[in-house]
């Protein structure tokens, strides 16, 4: 980019050399050559100025472009994050809900229906000690 700002310079000396070179040749007065080789400086100088500022407009419509592709995927990628994010939140969530729900019921039942058929508690009013001394 530094380069781009010398374009002015460039132009305008380079014109004006080949000019006043067609008119050595050509045997023109030197002072017409003068006259023609500073018209010339001017005129392309001139050029060089809007080319320079056409080079640096195009410079920056294309880095501003970059600028906004570059955000735009950042956006997609945060948000695309944030979607993980957020499944994975609903998945751990589940998880813990999943693990923290008891139900427990207490249902009022008679002791006979408590019990298998095969199963009878063992019944322990009845205890007699056998104290030998």
């Amino acid at each position: 980019m530094d380069n781009i700002h010398k374009i002015p310079f460039i132009l305008g000396v380079f014109a004006s050399i080949i000019v006043g070179l067609a008119g050595y040749k050509s045997g023109v007065e030197y002072r017409d050559i003068y006259i023609r080789m500073s018209i010339s400086m001017i005129v392309f100088f001139a050029v060089g100025l809007y080319l320079k500022k056409f080079i640096i407009k195009i410079h920056d419509e294309l880095k501003e472009k970059e600028e906004e592709a570059l955000k735009e995927e950042l956006l997609k990628e945060e948000e695309r994050l944030k979607e993980e994010k957020a499944l994975k939140e609903e998945e751990d969530s589940a998880k813990r809900e999943k693990g923290r729900k008891i139900d427990i019921k207490v249902e009022e039942h008679d002791e006979q229906e408590l019990y298998d058929e095969e199963f009878r508690p063992m019944e322990v009013n009845t205890i007699k000690l056998n104290n030998k001394k």
